[in-house]
C-alpha cells in the first residue's frame, strides 16, 4: 500500500493475477541464475507455479544433467570463475598454463567400449540366438565386457573427474 501497488483494504491474497505473474517472475528468475550456475533450468520451478507430474520428471532429468556436468565437464566453469574472482593470480614467469591437461586414451576409449558392451549386450537379449545356450554365451561375454570396463572406470575414476584445474592464491591477510 505504501508503494501504490494497492489500494487501501486490498489484500494481496486476492490479487490472483498478481500472484501469478509474481510467481512466474519469481521461477524465471530462478531458471536463469540456475542456468548460469549449474547448467541446467532450476528445480522445483513447476512447483512454484504449479505441481505436475511432468516437472517432476524433469527434476529428475536436471538431477541427472547436473551430476554430470558437476563431476565430468565443469572444471573449466570453476576455473573460469575463479580467474574472473581473482581467486588465481597468471604467473608470468611459468611458461606451461595449469589449463592445459593431456588425457591418456583411456579417458576416450573406455567410455566407447563401454557403451558398445552394453548395447551388444541388450542388443544379444533381444535378438535371440539359434539355441538359449548361444544367446546365453554372447550376453554373458558383452555383459561381463561391459562390467569389466565400468569396474576399470570406476577404479580410475578420479581421473576421470573433469576438477578444476587452477590453484588459489595465497590468502593475505
Amino acid at each position: 500500500q505504501r508503494l501504490g501497488v494497492l489500494h487501501v483494504g486490498q489484500r494481496i491474497e486476492e490479487q490472483a493475477d498478481f500472484e501469478k505473474i509474481y510467481k512466474n517472475a519469481w521461477a524465471d528468475n530462478a531458471n536463469a541464475c540456475a542456468k548460469q550456475y549449474a547448467g541446467t533450468g532450476a528445480l522445483k520451478t513447476d512447483y512454484t507455479r504449479q505441481r505436475t507430474q511432468w516437472g517432476l520428471i524433469m527434476d529428475g532429468w536436471n538431477s541427472l544433467i547436473r551430476y554430470y556436468k558437476n563431476n565430468f565437464s565443469d572444471g573449466f566453469r570453476q576455473d573460469a570463475i575463479d580467474l574472473f574472482l581473482g581467486n588465481y593470480s597468471v604467473d608470468e614467469v611459468e611458461p606451461a598454463s595449469p589449463l592445459h591437461d593431456k588425457k591418456d586414451w583411456k579417458f576416450l576409449a573406455l567410455p566407447i567400449i563401454m557403451v558398445v558392451a552394453f548395447s551388444m549386450c541388450i542388443i544379444c537379449l533381444l535378438m535371440a540366438g539359434d539355441t538359449w545356450t548361444e544367446t546365453l554365451a554372447y550376453v554373458l561375454f558383452w555383459g561381463s565386457a561391459s562390467f569389466g570396463t565400468f569396474a576399470i572406470i570406476l577404479y580410475n575414476g578420479k581421473d576421470f573427474v573433469d576438477a578444476p584445474k587452477l590453484v588459489q592464491k595465497e590468502k593475505m591477510d
